[in-house]
């Protein structure tokens, strides 16, 4: 059975796409409160909300972010008749996301500014990905002691800007207190034979 973890990094287009859908963004949302069945859900989802659904539309939003493995089954309790109730959880206690066109548009950016060719160029875009992964993925310790802030900061602002506050704090602290993490990626760019005309000179 699968187990939630502290941080799940989302690469797939289709699973950022339904944060930015209400009724998805909501149920995600009332999950951080733990596992739930879909009448559980449906009961907070409908407190005090505009957009009331019915509890098959409810079950069709839990059933859509299973399919994305934004949710899972997290524990069937057995009822009469041989039926079986299904508890629902969050696979991440917080979702980050890793946008594979931007690092694609970096790498291209990068190849043109250091003179890379095609090959270079997907090798370099490599290296981003598995730097930007180790950067969201690096140090825990920032969700578990910023957890109950970033909370109360996403019910203010959105899980969608927060999501990239974090990312923003993730680039500007983990390079410097990890300097490891970036050392094949700059390695790699200035082993280029060919740094263009864009890249500032230095001095001797």
């Amino acid at each position: 059975m699968t187990e939630q973890i502290l941080v799940k990094v989302l690469e797939d287009p289709r699973q950022i796409e339904l944060f930015e859908d209400p009724p998805y963004g909501r149920i995600l949302a009332i999950l951080r409160n733990g596992e739930l069945n879909i009448k559980e859900i449906h009961k907070r989802f409908n407190k005090n909300y505009e957009d009331k659904k019915a509890l098959s539309s409810i079950y069709r939003y839990v059933e859509k972010l299973v399919e994305l493995d934004l949710v899972y089954v997290s524990k069937e309790v057995k009822k009469r008749k041989h039926l079986t109730e299904s508890y629902y959880s969050r696979t991440g206690k917080f979702f980050v996301f890793s946008d594979r066109d931007i690092l694609k548009a970096a790498a291209e950016l990068l190849s043109q500014m250091y003179g890379l060719d095609k090959e270079k160029e997907r090798e370099l875009e490599g290296l981003l990905e598995e730097y930007d992964g180790k950067i969201l993925r690096h140090d825990s310790d920032f969700y578990r002691d910023c957890s109950q802030a970033i909370l109360e900061m996403e019910k203010e602002y959105g899980f969608k800007i927060l999501a990239g506050a974090t990312y923003v704090i993730h680039q500007i602290l983990y390079p410097r207190k990890y300097p490891e993490l970036g050392k094949d990626v700059f390695e790699f760019l200035e082993s280029a034979e060919n740094p263009s005309a864009l890249l500032p000179e230095t001095s001797t």
